[in-house]
């Protein structure tokens, strides 16, 4: 039951400054309506009326053209913050390397992820403590959760306990939602002057639990791009459906090589594929060959546009939400078999299996001669038998000695296995199971690593382009991880972490093949993102790094072919706001991972609702003073066993040995302890699933 939308003046300011701090350059009325899709003489009143309270908050900047842009507040500390369950906040800046506390008093009227104006006061135990000052950008503002109406006043409770906070919903913006509804509200207002914020019911959702009803409203909670405009699909009927003469001047011809493309079983959108051929002085040229999505999408276009918005492809079980429209992603730009298609390659003459001698990059064509799924290619590889095994037995050969060569030089040497989900024929999850990396998996991102590094290399004497950073690891973690393990193992000398020796360290705790010593090792890791500052990537050892090779369902790679191709020809680059571009790709790109990462752990719980009162092996994956975090055995989910589950002794938490010991038995539970564990309850909407050990 979708409900009329009405303009409110809270979420409309919301929405404009994420739109100008998104598209970092100015824009007039008309277009702020086109961005928010408020298309008509009847919006220009409020939204003129939201930039004006917005140029009143110094937010935003009116230039002699009437453009609008968004300006950042000046001598304060700008900063994102975290909410936990308790109410108490994190705030992350680049200012400070440790997080900085924020106490639920001090929290203003801030909500989970908001972009917050802080100050430092003084806290207590020399623990960097602040306070927030304003509100600069509200990271969401719709919410799914549940109406909680006693007949007098209508609240709003979120799913998410992280939110930070209930919501009062006046009796007129229940919009017939009844107690216990299911709902998608819209945050309009929070005063200073009240304790929670308001909000008004903007759908109300329906009450069986599948996947298309999870991904469907997750679509319109993160405010998930999934439309195309008549504009962009008449510039797709322009663009020619085959390759022109003109268009192959110039390009490198691959057609006669042998080529292939490797790819999950259901997949549609080929960004890559790789060539291989043996020379005559036992050497080898392989072509690394990515989709020239920027010949077919040009800056400026609604095409371009829109993919800016996206930023990224988002999957799904089951389902994809493109970055491009497929006439694009599926067809013109897609690497198909038996097919010619234009490319942007790097060429790798290889010696000795280890040893790179020449590095061509340039603009190509190729005709993709078979395409592979994992498994297939993974069974030539094996068995030795099958189209193009030589091929691929060699470039397997050559990957593997590329991988062990990155490793002994300083890359993090992690192999994370993946959850999948088997869909039956109306696209609903029947199972689950835990997949570990292939042959195939890891021949085709060596190959990947090495085009991304090789282009990184070849921009990086541009005065600005884009890398893909990882800071080095928070030092006290791993000051705390070695604690932690002298305090598991009193007879071994614990690790002493460097600057200089953490990598050689972690591949060692690595080869234990400790899932929760990985997760821990995780924990100390900083994150991955997108800037114009180059200062390395600490996971693969590189000193230089970017994302070259999906330019299909990335928009970050799209800017680097730009960029390459502008380099190449010499001719001149001109790119705005790059740095604001890549704060923009970084955002997303965790909105996405967080997205994944919730809608797997709905359908891991939907999966064993019919499970409750059963009993599952696993291991012991997270311990907090609230209780014990237990991942069950075939990526089946995770769930808690809290401590008033605890019943055969009274166990206290030793925070230094990451262990609820027994005060009466001395029982011990620690990490990476298999145990059996029964079912108690599951809710679905929380994403929790409390559990109990079977003594």
């Amino acid at each position: 039951m979708k409900l009329k939308r009405r303009v409110e003046l809270g979420p409309l300011k919301e929405s404009i400054k994420k739109v100008l701090l998104k598209r970092g350059v100015g824009l007039n009325i008309k277009q702020i309506g086109w961005e928010l899709d408020l298309k008509g003489r009847e919006f220009i009143k409020p939204i003129k009326l939201a930039l004006d309270q917005l140029i009143y908050d110094d937010l935003v900047t009116i230039d002699n053209k009437y453009k609008f842009k968004y300006q950042w507040p000046k001598n304060v500390i700008i900063g994102t913050i975290d909410i936990n369950r308790s109410g108490n906040g994190y705030v992350t800046t680049e200012l400070y390397h440790e997080d900085i506390f924020i106490h639920e008093k001090n929290r203003l009227n801030s909500l989970n992820k908001d972009t917050v104006a802080i100050q430092i006061i003084k806290g207590k135990k020399n623990k960097l403590e602040g306070r927030v000052n304003e509100v600069l950008l509200r990271s969401n503002t719709k919410f799914i959760g549940v109406i909680e109406d006693n007949g007098k006043s209508a609240f709003f409770i979120a799913d998410n306990p992280k939110v930070g906070s209930d919501f009062f919903i006046p009796r007129e913006k229940l919009n017939n939602a009844k107690n216990k509804s299911r709902v998608i509200i819209e945050f309009t207002d929070w005063p200073e002057t009240t304790g929670c914020p308001f909000g008004e019911v903007i759908k109300i959702l329906d009450k069986k639990l599948d996947l298309k009803t999870e991904i469907e409203s997750n679509i319109e909670v993160f405010d998930i791009r999934h439309v195309f405009s008549k504009k962009i699909e008449q510039e797709l009927g322009a663009l020619p459906s085959k390759i022109q003469k003109h268009d192959i001047k110039g390009r490198k011809d691959f057609r006669e090589e042998k080529t292939f493309t490797i790819d999950p079983h259901d997949a549609k959108d080929f960004d890559d594929a790789i060539s291989i051929k043996f020379l005559e002085n036992t050497n080898a040229l392989v072509g690394i060959h990515i989709a020239d999505v920027s010949h077919y999408v040009k800056s400026s276009s609604e095409i371009d546009k829109e993919a800016f918005l996206r930023s990224f492809s988002v999957y799904f079980p089951g389902k994809v939400i493109p970055m491009l429209p497929e006439k694009l992603s599926n067809e013109l730009c897609s690497l198909r078999p038996k097919e010619d298609k234009l490319t942007l390659s790097v060429e790798l003459e290889i010696s000795n299996f280890s040893q790179i001698e020449s590095v061509w990059l340039g603009s190509g064509i190729i005709n993709s001669n078979k395409r592979f799924s994992y498994e297939e290619a993974e069974e030539s590889i094996l068995n030795e038998h099958g189209d193009y095994t030589k091929e691929l037995g060699a470039l397997n050969k050559i990957a593997k000695t590329f991988r062990f060569n990155r490793i002994k030089k300083g890359s993090v040497d992690f192999e994370r296995t993946d959850v999948s989900f088997n869909l039956n024929e109306n696209g609903e999850p029947v199972s689950v199971e835990k997949k570990c990396p292939l042959n195939s998996h890891q021949l085709v991102e060596e190959f990947m690593l090495l085009a991304n590094k090789v282009v990184a290399e070849k921009l990086s004497n541009l005065k600005l382009s884009i890398y893909r950073v990882h800071d080095l690891p928070d030092l006290q973690k791993l000051n705390d991880l070695s604690n932690y393990l002298r305090a598991i193992e009193p007879g071994s000398p614990p690790p002493k972490f460097s600057k200089n020796n953490s990598v050689r360290i972690i591949n060692e705790l690595l080869k234990t093949n400790s899932s929760s010593l990985e997760n821990l090792v995780l924990r100390c890791m900083a994150k991955a993102k997108y800037s114009t500052k180059n200062i390395g990537h600490y996971g693969l050892g590189f000193n230089k790094y970017t994302h070259f090779t999906s330019p299909i369902r990335r928009y970050a790679d799209l800017i680097i072919h730009r960029l390459l191709k502008k380099h190449i020809n010499n001719d001149k680059v001109h790119l705005v706001d790059l740095e604001k571009k890549c704060v923009h790709f970084s955002n997303l790109e965790r909105t996405y991972v967080e997205l994944e990462r919730k809608t797997n752990k709905f359908i891991q719980l939907n999966l064993l609702m019919n499970s409750i009162g059963g009993e599952f092996r696993g291991i012991i994956s997270g311990l907090q003073k609230w209780g014990i975090y237990v991942e069950l055995d075939g990526g089946k989910g995770e769930g808690l066993v809290p401590t008033a589950n605890l019943t055969d002794d009274d166990y206290y938490y030793n925070e230094n040995l990451h262990a609820f010991i027994g005060h009466k038995y001395g029982k011990k539970y620690t990490l990476g302890q298999e145990v059996v564990v029964e079912i108690q309850a599951i809710d679905l909407f929380k994403r929790t699933m409390d559990l109990s050990f079977c003594y």
